[in-house]
């Protein structure tokens, strides 16, 4: 059970919903409500999963049982979500991962992502899996209802030794959750500075990958600044905001000191156990000469 507001930490009441999706709102969360094994997911829950699924009801479900069935059946994933734990803290300082500043004149937020140190020995991938899920919850609890999210993932240091350390088990669920259960609009993928080895990355993944999502998906050798407008970007790439390196460590502390609790606590949104059922379970059957047959 939760004792925090979840998905937005500082709105414990429900958003504004347009009104013209009021009532598949209401319809979606009442639904929640009477599933024996959801979590106590909120009526903001409905509205973010339905906004995410484009209004559409029957999507909004299977992405909640998705998402809870997922949390339940990964807790290497989405278990003890404390950032200050020792895997975490590794990723989160051999990485970068930044919301950048400024949304595109369509209401997008763009997500930065890159290695701070391209030591291979510093990345555990299940961690990664774990400390990205952990960063972007945070981040769609800041943002409230986005329009769209826009990914920007930066290859440059990426070595084969990185490829090396992929776990196909935590690869796996995190393909289904960014697909089927991520509560969000993704609108682009970019990959950019591409190593010359994508070819094997994309070998190992696609396999997992939705034509849905291959479609979001572009590469470029170049870096970040020829595809969206300098005006969005850091100083490291000619833009007018600080560097990824001072915004990725003012992002950790308020994961560190404003999220600790709430991370922690999003750790129970999964679906509960299944409960055997006693009355599947027969009495012994009596046979000749009071012997019990089983």
């Amino acid at each position: 059970m939760t004792t925090l507001s979840h998905p937005f930490k500082d709105s414990p009441e429900p958003l504004e919903v347009p009104k013209e999706h009021a009532a598949n709102v209401d319809t979606l969360y009442e639904w929640i409500k009477e599933q024996p094994r959801f979590p106590a997911f909120s009526k903001n829950h409905a509205h973010l999963f339905l906004h995410a699924c484009l209004w559409n009801v029957d999507d909004a479900k299977k992405a909640l049982q998705k998402y809870s069935q997922i949390h339940a059946n990964s807790p290497e994933i989405f278990d003890n979500r404390d950032i200050m734990g020792a895997g975490v803290q590794m990723t989160l300082n051999a990485t970068h991962m930044v919301a950048l500043p400024r949304t595109t004149p369509e209401g997008y937020r763009l997500l930065y992502y890159r290695l701070s140190d391209t030591d291979p020995s510093k990345m555990n991938f299940t961690e990664a899996v774990k400390s990205f899920c952990m960063f972007n919850d945070a981040q769609i609890s800041v943002d409230g209802i986005m329009e769209g999210y826009i990914v920007i993932f930066d290859m440059k240091g990426v070595r084969l030794g990185h490829l090396a350390r992929v776990q196909f088990s935590p690869l796996r669920v995190f393909m289904s959750y960014i697909q089927d259960a991520h509560p969000v609009r993704l609108k682009k993928i970019y990959i950019v500075h591409t190593a010359s080895f994508i070819n094997q990355v994309m070998a190992l993944v696609k396999p997992l990958i939705k034509s849905e999502l291959l479609g979001l998906l572009q590469f470029t050798t170049a870096g970040p600044e020829e595809i969206v407008g300098v005006d969005y970007l850091p100083k490291d790439f000619g833009g007018p905001f600080d560097e990824v390196a001072t915004m990725h460590a003012e992002q950790k502390k308020r994961l560190e000191t404003e999220y600790r609790d709430w991370l922690m606590d999003s750790g129970a949104l999964k679906e509960a156990p299944k409960q055997k059922n006693s009355n599947s379970i027969k009495p012994p059957v009596k046979a000749f000469r009071g012997l019990e047959i089983d």
